[in-house]
């Protein structure tokens, strides 16, 4: 059982960014735009229907990205998930390194 824990050990790792709850809610959010107004004034409605846990919720709401992470939102969807809340407008107007063509 040990040794097929060691050789499964990266498998699991990546795994855990498979379909889970968050990562449905940002494929759907990238189709409908709407969600991130849900998102800030119907977070509980929101919570229920897709079956967050609190912890999922508040990261959501907070626009924590380290958290999100670590609660299995895959590092794609992350990215995607910053720009449709305006954090990488954000990153830019405070004058962080973009892209080379400067966006």
């Amino acid at each position: 059982m040990e040794q097929e824990r060691d050789r499964l050990g990266s498998f699991i790792d990546e795994a855990r960014h498979l379909p889970t709850n968050l990562n449905i809610f940002l494929s759907d959010m990238i189709r409908e735009k709407d969600l991130v107004r849900q998102l800030d004034h119907e977070p509980d409605k929101l919570a229920d229907k897709y079956r967050f846990s609190r912890d999922e919720i508040d990261a959501l709401r907070e626009r924590d990205m380290p958290k999100l992470y670590r609660l299995g939102l895959h590092p794609f969807l992350l990215v995607r998930f910053a720009g449709m809340v305006g954090i990488l407008e954000y990153w830019k107007a405070l004058g962080a390194p973009g892209r080379r063509d400067g966006t």
